[in-house]
């Protein structure tokens, strides 16, 4: 079986953001290896506490997290991209920690370890 790495560029409102997810748990249900998923531009959105997901749509954050802890698949979230659109961290005033459980702060070296360890990598 082959060892995949994901990229997800796409916030938790677009659909190819629940097509990453649907793909990820297939790879895992097909036999494949999932090393990681990379969160990067728009993506790491994703991790963000502070978005309110209509009652009536699928709360993706919940499902990324539940994801997290059912396969143990690391989630990496890009700081440089995290950081312009407001997720941070940081405890210290004025700013706020607002970056949800499961979540992983990471560099551009961490996607390039996973794709270069990966087999395909895959990016929505």
């Amino acid at each position: 079986m082959s060892r995949y790495a994901l990229i997800v560029s796409t916030p938790p409102f677009d659909n190819k953001t629940q097509t990453a997810l649907d793909f990820a748990k297939q790879l895992l249900q097909s036999g494949h290896q999932l090393l990681g998923v990379f969160f990067y531009q728009d993506g790491v959105t994703n991790a963000n506490a502070f978005v309110q997901t209509p009652s009536d749509e699928t709360n993706l954050l919940h499902a990324w997290q539940s994801f997290q802890q059912q396969s143990d698949t690391p989630l990496h979230l890009c700081i440089s991209a995290a950081e312009r659109r407001g997720l941070t961290d940081s405890n210290e005033a004025p700013l706020v920690h607002n970056i949800s459980e499961g979540f992983t702060i990471s560099g551009l070296g961490e996607l390039v370890v996973l794709t270069s360890k990966a087999d395909k990598t895959v990016q929505l």
